[in-house]
């Protein structure tokens, strides 16, 4: 396959498919991974009316059976020129005992899901000299009331970032983390807020297509993005 080949998680909507659909224009192969197989199928069919193709596979990111799986059929070709992670779990509510097993979730989710499909797909992102993406936010450097459990991880995940690259950058492999503000999708609040004054899901892709297509010399580390005007009504 003489294509660039990228793994994208979270493909199933929101900018995980944006991003699918953006790469997809330039003729990337996408690997489209989610947890929904209906939602996939019309990821891939938005992929190929962009003009590119691509497979998908469902998983759970918290499974590390699923993850080691996952990593293989990603790799197959024996080379991958960006991974972008945009698969999450979301858990809001106050620190108490009564929500261990939902932390637990979380954690497995973002955290080792981040840390074991990084690692289970390295050998062929250094052949290929690729590049990481990893959607993360705001809550990795600051902390919300009723987010704990979502700052931690999201600051683990930024921290895991930052040192992969001082891992990775003599192999030529680029790690990118971008820091999204309030962006248009199914899963944020629309109330009190115009859709219109927010980032749309195309503007994130516009850049992370940008981060995956540099001169191997340079390397955007993180990226923050805002909404050019408050989305608040």
């Amino acid at each position: 396959m003489d294509r660039k080949i990228a793994l994208i998680t979270g493909a199933s909507s929101g900018i995980g498919r944006g991003t699918a659909i953006r790469l997809a224009r330039d003729g990337w192969f996408i690997m489209a991974q989610g947890r929904r197989e209906d939602a996939l199928q019309d990821t891939l069919r938005a992929v190929r009316d962009a003009g590119g193709d691509g497979d998908a596979m469902t998983a759970e990111m918290s499974d590390p059976a699923a993850l080691a799986a996952l990593g293989a059929w990603a790799t197959r070709e024996g080379r991958l020129d960006a991974m972008v992670h945009c698969a999450a779990k979301f858990t809001y509510g106050p620190v108490s005992v009564d929500r261990f097993e939902d932390w637990d979730k979380t954690i497995d989710t973002v955290l080792r899901g981040t840390i074991r499909l990084t690692a289970h797909v390295l050998d062929a992102m250094r052949a290929a000299q690729g590049a990481y993406v990893y959607i993360c936010g705001p809550t990795s450097w600051t902390g919300w009331k009723n987010h704990a459990i979502h700052c931690a991880t999201r600051h683990a995940q930024l921290g895991f970032a930052k040192a992969l690259f001082e891992d990775v950058r003599e192999d030529g492999v680029r790690v990118t983390v971008v820091h999204p503000g309030f962006v248009h999708t199914e899963g944020v609040g629309m109330q009190g807020k115009d859709p219109a004054r927010m980032i749309q899901v195309s503007d994130i892709a516009e850049m992370i297509a940008q981060a995956v297509t540099l001169p191997n010399t340079a390397c955007v580390t993180e990226l923050t993005m805002r909404p050019q005007r408050s989305p608040y009504l």
